[in-house]
């Protein structure tokens, strides 16, 4: 499996409950998440047929991939089972519904389960693997959600590591202001990948069932580099060449730190729907992530980024630099982008949000 394997064993969310973790520190996700509610709802009352689909089991099926450890996954599933329910209100015969918890087989699906709601209205199933394969059986799922997880890659594209390559990404950690090279690298990864994940959802949805996905965007042909995100990766560089000149860390770790992370525009994941032949795009949108915050943002919304890009991001620096330089390596990233905080909000584009849905035909 070589670097794929290594990338995706450091992609799962900070476990736990500790005052890092991903189940503590991420409410901006969730804000963001809470956003689509509306939408998904009005996907679900327009675009499903609700009781033609449960006509033969009675049983509605939900899968959630990238769950990580929650609670933001508990609310959208809530939220997608009480819209399936609306709709149904003609129906005699209430549903159950099964919900299929995805992620990597070292997520902390422990903590995950131990969140879940004892008054949920569902049936719980964790399912380990990528969803960059089949992860369920064919035609088993009615409504399939992603969130925040489909901008990242299954791996560093391998070019950005070949010291030989023109697309070697030395003393950078993404394509963010780097060469034409290491941009089509990751835009290339990228589209391999959502083939994959196009290829196996159309096995595993049922026909008229849906595929909603929330991630990074970007309109068609804005550089990277006039993005917010752009000011932190840059300064993620900094820092880690600023701890080498010290001695903490190695040229080579340097060098060969990439965070697999891509932003797409809405027409790029439209043409990989269409060659994938499989569905119709019901709704495909940029939308603001950050439309409930008081703009401009202040010194304290960018600490807050930062303790939710740490809890998100922290396992692939672990991986990569081992786990005792992890609160210097965020203090120092969070101490410098505190201080780029004008620049960060005079740089901040409101559509950086892709959100679709897709209906299998």
């Amino acid at each position: 499996m070589g670097k794929v394997e290594i990338v995706l064993n450091s992609l799962p969310m900070s476990g736990g409950h500790g005052p890092d973790s991903y189940s503590k520190n991420s409410h901006l996700q969730r804000r963001s998440a809470s956003l689509l509610r509306e939408i998904i709802d009005k996907l679900i009352m327009e675009k499903i047929d609700a009781k033609t689909l449960i006509s033969c089991t009675n049983t509605f099926h939900i899968a959630d991939l990238g769950c990580a450890t929650g609670p933001n996954t508990f609310s959208l599933v809530e939220d997608i089972i009480k819209s399936i329910d609306t709709s149904l209100q003609s129906n005699s015969t209430k549903p159950e519904f099964l919900v299929f918890f995805n992620d990597l087989p070292s997520n902390d699906f422990n903590t995950l389960f131990t969140s879940l709601p004892p008054d949920r209205s569902y049936f719980a199933v964790g399912v380990p693997g990528s969803f960059y394969s089949r992860i369920l059986p064919q035609s088993s799922v009615h409504i399939v959600l992603t969130v925040g997880a489909t901008h990242w890659l299954s791996s560093v594209p391998k070019e950005v590591l070949d010291k030989s390559s023109k697309a070697w990404n030395k003393g950078k950690v993404h394509y963010s202001n780097a060469s034409e090279e290491v941009v089509k690298a990751y835009e290339e990864q990228f589209g391999r990948d959502m083939e994959r994940f196009l290829e196996a959802r159309a096995k595993e949805i049922v026909s008229g069932g849906l595929l909603v996905v929330g991630m990074c965007g970007i309109p068609l042909g804005m550089p990277f580099s006039n993005l917010a995100d752009s000011i932190m990766y840059n300064s993620m560089a900094d820092v880690l060449i600023q701890m080498q000149s010290q001695g903490l860390i190695s040229e080579e770790q340097v060098d060969t730190f990439n965070v697999p992370i891509y932003s797409a525009s809405p027409e790029e994941v439209a043409v990989l729907v269409e060659k994938n032949g499989c569905f119709t795009i019901e709704f495909m949108e940029l939308m603001d992530p950050t439309a409930w915050l008081k703009r401009p943002m202040d010194v304290e919304d960018v600490r807050q980024w930062m303790v939710c890009i740490k809890a998100t991001m922290g396992s692939l620096f672990i991986n990569h630099f081992g786990d005792h330089l992890l609160d210097d390596i965020f203090d120092r990233l969070t101490t410098k982008l505190v201080g780029l905080t004008e620049k960060v909000e005079s740089s901040y584009r409101e559509k950086v949000m892709l959100f679709f849905a897709l209906k299998r035909k």
